[in-house]
């Protein structure tokens, strides 16, 4: 059923002005115009409306946070099984409390150059949480990897192109992970599929940083040995020497 803005108004408890400022941010779908001063909106903006007060009035999210959960319901998930996804896999519940910043504010934060952002966004080691338009966002996360490794990286000389096997192998565990999920939500239900892939990805943001923060342990401990070792016959074989 075709509905006038009158109508969706009523129904949704917003004013005609909200709900054309949220079809110009894309929340809603445009109405049909009959006119130029008569349109009509599809009834389903009612629940649609209505879901996006859920998740701004009551959990605080963002436009742009919703907007990712409703093309999701688009998809064909409810308001629960879409917010689940958004906030395991995105991990969007802490994101939003804490606010996105622009890129003026992100180069502030992290110290980089304009140069040094775009070379690191063109190597793939820095990955915008998220866009609003044609603008990035950054998160926390962005944050520590422009601050606490791309900067401080460059400032001890490496060049950031040594950087990008990050990205290489990255790309190639993220194929297995995802090669291992489609294995496991074969056959399985919507709602299944949901829970899966959820436990899939905290058990996976676990073990991804466990593996290589072992290995780089193990690593560095047998370097040490190795350097322990050599520095032991240097000194043995100065003192035969004597």
């Amino acid at each position: 059923m075709k509905l006038k803005i009158g109508e969706i108004a009523k129904r949704s408890g917003l004013r005609p002005s909200t709900i054309r400022y949220y079809v110009g941010e894309g929340l809603l779908p445009k109405p049909e115009k009959a006119n130029e001063k008569m349109a009509y909106y599809d009834e389903a903006c009612v629940d649609r409306l209505r879901a996006i007060q859920e998740l701004k009035g009551k959990r605080y999210f963002p436009l742009y946070l919703i907007k990712n959960i409703l093309r999701r319901m688009d998809e064909g998930l409810n308001l629960t099984e879409a917010e689940t996804i958004e906030n395991a896999v995105f991990r969007s519940d802490g994101r939003a409390e804490n606010g996105l910043l622009s890129q003026a504010a992100f180069l502030a934060a992290t110290g980089l150059t304009e140069k040094e952002l775009t070379q690191a966004r063109r190597l793939g080691i820095l990955i915008p949480f998220a866009t609003e338009g044609d603008k990035p966002l950054y998160d926390t996360d962005d944050v520590r990897a422009g601050r606490d490794g791309i900067k401080k990286m460059a400032d001890l000389g490496m060049k950031l192109q040594e950087l990008s096997f990050w990205v290489e192998l990255g790309r190639q565990i993220v194929e297995k992970e995802m090669a291992l999920r489609r294995k496991m939500v074969a056959g399985k239900s919507t709602r299944e599929n949901i829970a899966i892939t959820a436990e899939l990805t905290r058990v996976g943001d676990f073990y991804r940083d466990y593996i290589l923060r072992r290995l780089f342990q193990k690593q560095v401990e047998q370097n040490i040995q190795s350097s322990l070792k050599t520095a032991k016959k240097r000194k043995t074989g100065n003192t035969g020497k004597k």
